[in-house]
């Protein structure tokens, strides 16, 4: 007799597990920076990046996989941008798709170090990082 095979997950399902990683990698990346590292805080849909005065904060869907996320760095105006978790594990921001390690160390670069951050490119980037290795952002108030 065999067993009868599991369940497939729903997306709600799938996409809850896929944060979780996500928020995990977040983790780790934070703590490897020294002598500055970041904390990261979370709960079951959000999460917040910390380190000095800047503060990154995102909010989970499970039902979509959208993630919605602010960085405050006073007295900057706050910067702003969403992105999908896929399905597949991987991260579909601004028409390119990319996994899930990188997104978390270009975040948590972003917070600590703001790589590459103006209004003339877009966003925030890597140092060396492709352009669509970019996670862009909108500054509040500005018209895409």
């Amino acid at each position: 007799m065999s067993a009868a095979a599991p369940a497939p997950m729903l997306d709600s399902e799938l996409h809850l597990e896929l944060w979780r990683s996500f928020v995990a990698l977040l983790r780790s990346y934070a703590a490897l920076h020294h002598p500055q590292p970041a904390q990261v805080e979370a709960s079951e849909n959000t999460a917040a990046i910390l380190a000095g005065a800047g503060r990154l904060t995102m909010q989970f869907d499970p039902a979509t996989g959208a993630v919605r996320w602010q960085q405050h760095l006073p007295p900057h105006a706050a910067v702003t941008g969403s992105f999908i978790i896929q399905p597949e594990g991987t991260i579909s921001i601004d028409g390119s798709t990319r996994d899930l390690d990188h997104t978390a160390i270009d975040f948590i670069d972003f917070v600590l170090k703001g790589h590459g951050f103006s209004r003339a490119d877009k966003g925030p980037e890597r140092e060396g990082a492709s352009a669509p290795e970019r996670i862009s952002p909108k500054v509040k108030g500005e018209k895409p």
